[in-house]
């Protein structure tokens, strides 16, 4: 199963670690967070080491304002209804401890009710008198809503609340019918959305409900200890935290304080920020794949599951029928529910159990001492359907009594008889390739090899996705205008190789924005290009009017420049390579390699592979792989700032370069929520084997000055990125054999510009690891350096 559903199951896969790791059933408890959400967290809280906790908040302010307009998109609310809180049960508490309940108030609540949410419900009727009324069951297991109806014509209610899906079933509550009588009613209604926010469409709008709860660690694929709170403007301008928090509220007066607007009077100004910025990633990816895809595909994943199981000789499934979407439970007769999930997760097969004591209003109502729960995601595939299937079946028949045995008499002669047993070992598996690091060149290496059907393995020495290269960050420049006509045709391919790219992974990949570079008066022209042409100042500010260019200045107009998506191109690059059968190895660094005969011998900390070609894709690192090539490789340190503010967005911006004295400062307007991107192409040598330092106050207020001179209105400096050049003498790329090692071909020291050509850079070494000549290639061959032997 490669797509199903309009999910690329092979590509969610592929960006899931824990799939390789068992057949994971537990989408409804903990599902298995996405590398890049995982890299997100790591990133943040190595950011935090480094810088401290408050200079990181601030740093990542953008993006932390931006996990509220992610959370409000998936719910249909606006960002100010949003509050991050640390867990569905610390919003449901915070929102109904806000309601003030009074003696007498009734609560009517759904069987459907979570454990913790009963709990509190039950605590107050027992410490203040309020009344708590269980619904009626309807037939398919719901909320019955004619008793509903009822219920709310027949006195005052204080509030109606239900599990959109409880934690002990499939059941999907009608949560839509529930909203409208609530409305109908003028009655507050508290949905929680712990178990359907990731696998339902959910929006607050439609359902009409006035609060709704979730968390981030179950179908959001979000981190552990995160969670949302929406309250409706109107709702939330009627509640009073029981317990204001600086972040929630202001201080005003010695015996007085005013609550914050919105929903964010229920937030605590201690956060994880790092957890906050992993659920912002986990929300993005939803946004991307689609929320009404995701329902689609989790439905049918759930269906498929359980008709399965209901196919199983001692099997119940002991759903309502009322239940649909992604979860499955089930029990197996005369067998603890707890043994059946020992014995499953003893074969790798993992899911939970719920006990009654989970769900007393709905489990121990239908006589049910406990069930399993098996709940599917994106992730999951038809071999974990049938692999969680059949280990049901073999725990069941291991558990039947079977009648004994007939043992046959011992043979005398047996022992005599016995030889020996010689047992042969495999030859060590022989891949066609090793790619040695997974910035950008290597994931398009590993990509085009994989698809072409070769054995490859990609080694990467840091975890995916690190900032200690120069491949990390949100956005790169593309662009026709170059300084030498023998670059022109390997620009071609990469804009023709970006929209194949696109295709394939069915992600745009490449905003077109035009571009302009620009020098002063008597300096000579540095670019030129297929449809590109010399403009002056005037003109310039015509096509680009946020740009201020000084007079007399002139420009290079490149109409075809535009912007790549940087972090798109890395996840889809690596995800394609996986699908197509690229094995992935992630910290893990290569010790030593040498020849051995026709194959090349690759050490690491776990393993030595066989391989007939090794592809060194190393970066700043390619010196420690490859000592000959050291003298001719120069990493320097370069710093990216984003500056917030004023209007520099496409088309009153595209992507520029100026001559200045300090150097050519570069820039990439606002497409991304950051603001516009600006850095300077020059910076000082620096030591790839010591740590990353963060940004100076010195090299943030030199691109604060250029973002001054070229840029009116914006503003203070805001997010910023380090990353690492490695140069070499003519700026120009190394692609191609490495001199005097045979088998052994490298792709680096791309000096700050070679981004934008890694789809024809990974087809080009493909082509040479298949035995491919590429004499196109020899302006960046490594032969044209001096060294004869760079072992």
């Amino acid at each position: 199963m490669t797509t199903a559903g309009g999910v690329d199951v092979a590509a969610e896969r592929a960006r899931t670690p824990g799939a390789t790791t068992g057949h994971h059933f537990n989408a409804a408890g903990a599902a298995l967070p996405a590398a890049g959400t995982v890299a997100t967290v790591v990133a943040h809280l190595e950011l935090e080491a480094a810088i401290g906790g408050y200079e990181a908040a601030w740093q990542a302010a953008p993006r932390l304002d931006g996990v509220y307009r992610l959370a409000a998109s998936a719910l249909g609310a606006r960002p100010d209804e949003i509050a991050l809180v640390e867990s569905a049960t610390a919003g449901w508490q915070r929102a109904v401890a806000a309601l003030r309940l009074q003696p007498g108030d009734r609560v009517l609540a759904a069987r459907s009710s979570y454990v913790s949410s009963a709990l509190q419900l039950l605590s107050l009727e027992r410490e203040t008198g309020i009344k708590v009324e269980l619904l009626d069951i309807a037939p398919d297991g719901g909320v019955d809503l004619d008793s509903l109806a009822r219920a709310l014509r027949s006195g005052p209610v204080a509030l109606v609340t239900a599990a959109h899906v409880p934690t002990s079933s499939g059941l999907v509550e009608p949560a839509e019918q529930i909203g409208a009588l609530c409305r109908a009613a003028g009655v507050p209604f508290l949905l929680d959305a712990t178990q359907s926010l990731g696998q339902l469409e959910v929006d607050v709008r439609r359902i009409g409900c006035d609060l709704l709860v979730s968390t981030g660690r179950k179908f959001l694929r979000g981190p552990r200890g995160t969670g949302l709170l929406y309250a409706s403007g109107e709702m939330a301008g009627r509640l009073a935290p029981v317990s204001p928090d600086v972040r929630g509220a202001s201080w005003t007066h010695e015996r007085d304080w005013v609550v914050a607007p919105g929903a964010r009077r229920f937030e605590l100004w201690e956060a994880a920020h790092a957890l906050r910025l992993g659920l912002g990633a986990a929300l993005a990816d939803l946004a991307a794949l689609g929320a009404p895809v995701v329902a689609a595909r989790l439905a049918a994943l759930g269906s498929a599951l359980r008709a399965e199981l209901s196919g199983v000789d001692g099997v119940r499934v002991v759903d309502p029928p009322g239940a649909g979407g992604a979860i499955v439970t089930f029990a197996v007769p005369g067998m603890p529910a707890e043994r059946v999930r020992a014995g499953l997760a003893a074969r790798g097969v993992h899911l939970v159990t719920v006990p009654a004591a989970h769900g007393r209003w709905d489990l121990a109502a239908r006589d049910l001492p406990a069930v399993l729960r098996a709940s599917v995601h994106v992730y999951n595939d038809d071999a974990d359907i049938y692999a969680l299937v059949e280990a049901v079946r073999e725990i069941i028949a291991a558990d039947r009594p079977v009648a004994a045995p007939v043992v046959p008499e011992p043979d005398p002669f047996a022992r005599i008889l016995e030889r020996p047993r010689v047992v042969s070992r495999p030859e060590p598996e022989v891949l066609d390739a090793v790619v040695v690091g997974l910035g950008v060149h290597g994931r398009a290496t590993l990509h085009e090899l994989a698809r072409r059907g070769l054995r490859v393995a990609g080694l990467e020495q840091f975890r995916l996705g690190h900032d200690r290269g120069s491949s990390h960050g949100a956005t790169r420049m593309i662009r026709r205008a170059y300084p030498n006509p023998v670059w022109d045709g390997l620009v071609g391919d990469a804009y023709e190789g970006w929209a194949r790219l696109s295709r394939d992974a069915g992600v745009p990949l490449v905003r077109t924005t035009g571009g302009l570079y620009a020098r002063p008066p008597g300096e000579p022209a540095g670019l030129r290009g297929p449809g590109c042409r010399e403009v002056d100042a005037a003109e310039a500010a015509a096509l680009f009017p946020a740009l201020r260019l000084p007079d007399g200045w002139r420009a290079v107009h490149d109409p075809a420049a535009g912007v790549v998506d940087a972090e798109a191109a890395m996840r889809v690059q690596l995800e394609l390579a996986v699908a197509a059968g690229a094995r992935v190895h992630d910290r893990e660094p290569v010790l030593d390699w040498r020849h051995e005969g026709d194959l090349i011998a690759v050490h690491t900390p776990r393993a030595r592979l066989l391989t007939r070609r090794l592809v060194v894709c190393a970066g700043p690192w390619i010196g420690r792989l490859l000592p000959g090539l050291a003298p001719e490789l120069t990493p320097v340190r370069i710093v990216n700032a984003y500056f917030p503010g004023g209007d520099f967005a496409p088309p009153r911006l595209g992507c520029f370069s100026a001559e200045l004295p300090e150097g050519l400062a570069y820039g990439i307007p606002a497409v991304d929520g950051r603001g516009v991107k600006i850095g300077l192409d020059a910076g000082p040598v620096i030591d790839p084997a010591e740590p990353v330092a963060p940004a100076s106050a010195a090299e943030l207020g030199l691109l604060s000055s250029i973002a001054a001179r070229l840029l009116p209105g914006a503003g203070p400096v805001g997010e910023n990125v380090v990353c690492r050049y490695t140069m070499t003498a003519d700026k120009r790329f190394l692609v191609g054999p490495v001199p005097g090692q045979p088998g052994v071909l490298v792709a680096s020291a791309c000096s700050g510009h070679g981004f934008k050509f890694a789809p024809v850079i990974g087809a080009a070494l493909a082509d040479l690891v298949t035995g491919v000549a590429r004499t196109d290639l020899d302006f960046l061959s490594p032969a044209r350096l001096t060294a004869q032997d760079v072992r």
